[in-house]
């Protein structure tokens, strides 16, 4: 019990950090021109355009080789997912498996939902670097006869941050491994979404709502699917030191 009440304090402190990053996002981003001077960064005003867009390695590589790798590695992890949730890893109990699994299929998903619901602009479509539309804060509303923008929050990145489930699917089970995947997943984000950045076709603030949504959907899936982020004062009932019978009736 005691380690529960220290992984729901542990969850509340994580839920006021995310609030609180939250509401520096939309200080900073809604109240200053910093999309449009980031993004300035990678114009080229002679030649009209973003130098990065059509260069091969960016294009290539970073574009549709990194996603690619990615959507791979995903398959691989969804199939580790589905072992755990049969009770088959001993290291994956069957709550975690779920959530590791849930997280990787929704946030893509929700922030691709969102990229059609949010009617924002990618800065190759905004006047200031040759395009035809305003720049338009988060809470704006751009008229109807303004062709839609599909570019809020970051779709590539969230290839990236799709991997943060993995966080505190380990967090108890494997604290080393949940360290390492939440790293990687941060720098395989931010690296994506900068590449996608230098190509304007994002804002900077569009790569760092990715971030945030991804990371607030990893924990609330902890906590809808009460997987502890507090390991319990008795070692032996962790999900990660059972034997593999443990681990497949974790939940029943």
């Amino acid at each position: 019990m005691t380690g529960m009440r220290q992984s729901n304090r542990r969850l509340a402190l994580l839920a006021l950090l995310l609030s609180a990053l939250a509401a520096t996002l939309l200080a900073v981003f809604e109240n200053s021109t910093i999309d449009l001077r980031i993004a300035a960064l990678f114009y080229d005003p002679a030649s009209h355009g973003f130098p990065a867009q059509h260069q091969a390695f960016f294009e290539n590589f970073l574009h549709h080789g990194l996603k690619t790798a990615s959507y791979a590695a995903g398959v691989i992890a969804l199939g580790v997912c589905f072992l755990g949730w049969r009770g088959e890893l001993a290291w994956l109990p069957r709550r975690n498996a779920l959530l590791a699994a849930l997280g990787m299929l929704l946030i893509p998903l929700v922030i691709a939902t969102l990229k059609h619901l949010t009617n924002r602009h990618c800065p190759w479509d905004v006047i200031e670097f040759g395009g035809y539309a305003p720049y338009f804060g988060l809470f704006a509303s751009p008229p109807d006869d303004l062709a839609r923008g599909v570019c809020f929050p970051a779709g590539h990145a969230a290839t990236g941050f799709a991997w943060l489930a993995w966080a505190p699917a380990l967090w108890t089970v494997a604290p080393r491994a949940a360290r390492a995947t939440l790293a990687a997943a941060l720098a395989a984000g931010f690296l994506l979404g900068l590449a996608r950045m230098a190509q304007g076709a994002h804002f900077a603030s569009h790569v760092l709502w990715s971030a945030w949504l991804a990371a607030a959907i990893s924990l609330m899936l902890a906590a809808l699917l009460r997987v502890p982020l507090q390991a319990s004062a008795h070692p032996a009932t962790q999900p990660g030191s059972a034997p593999r019978q443990g681990a497949a009736s974790a939940l029943r």
